[in-house]
């Protein structure tokens, strides 16, 4: 066979490909792509407005690694929880009360009562996916803003027994969040990111813009008014003192015996 045969052979058969990785080893890529991307992300502070219906609320939320987080409802009724890696706050304008709880959760659900508790301030995107140990498959699609996105999916039961599946997209390689859909009882919840700002020294996006849609009617927006990525943020911003007149409470967060 001739050079110029061989290079024909060659073309028709094309260049090996290739061979896609099984969804365990994607799984566990898009667990270390989201790991290096929350420590990218160590400190930073954001405020935002949210619109549901006629309802608008405006927030500030900061956050330090490792684990200190801090969220202020500035309107419409002022209110702030604070965790300070040892201790959870809760300052109550409204009755003057400050509330200090000690953590003693086992580290599993002190983790999700945390993620529970600030979820309204901050949305997927800024916090990391709690993503069970095992359950998780994953996939490699195409996604408009991609242009590639690891799509992780992950069912459990609920209360009842129900299915419900959890859908993220996270933009390949990087880990950044782009959407998460959850079915549930016949209804589709889904977070879309609409635009977003992106910061070339971290090598990351995060949401500028989310919407809340239920079985694909919009039912609101969260809007990022400021977001510093990079804003110094002292240890003593996380741990609160009551003001002058106001009660203060101490408690502890304990597991239940049920």
């Amino acid at each position: 066979m001739n050079r110029t045969s061989l290079l024909l052979v060659l073309s028709l058969l094309g260049c090996p490909k290739e061979a896609p990785k099984p969804p365990e080893n994607l799984a566990s890529e898009a667990r270390r792509a989201l790991a290096e991307r929350d420590r990218r992300l160590g400190h930073y502070q954001v405020d935002a407005t949210s619109k549901q219906g006629d309802a608008t609320a405006t927030h500030t939320f900061v956050y330090r690694a490792p684990n200190r987080v801090k969220g202020s409802l500035l309107t419409p009724q002022p209110m702030t929880l604070s965790f300070d890696g040892t201790r959870f706050f809760k300052l109550s304008p409204a009755d003057k009360k400050l509330e200090a709880f000690e953590m003693k959760l086992p580290a599993e659900k002190a983790a999700l009562f945390l993620t529970t508790q600030f979820a309204p301030f901050v949305p997927e995107g800024y916090r990391t996916p709690l993503l069970p140990s095992k359950g998780v498959t994953a996939t490699k699609v195409a996604h408009p803003k991609g242009p590639e996105a690891f799509e992780l999916v992950l069912s459990t039961p609920d209360e009842k027994g129900h299915p419900i599946t959890v859908t993220y997209a996270l933009r390949f390689p990087s880990g950044d969040f782009l959407s998460k859909k959850t079915v549930a009882s016949g209804v589709t919840s889904e977070l879309v990111v609409e635009e977003e700002q992106c910061e070339q020294a971290l090598s990351l996006c995060v949401p500028k813009v989310v919407v809340q849609r239920e079985n694909g009617a919009e039912l609101g927006r969260t809007t990022f008014t400021r977001i510093d990525l990079a804003a110094e943020v002292p240890n003593d911003t996380f741990s609160l003192v009551a003001p002058e007149g106001y009660a203060f409470e101490k408690h502890e967060l304990v597991e239940s015996a049920n």
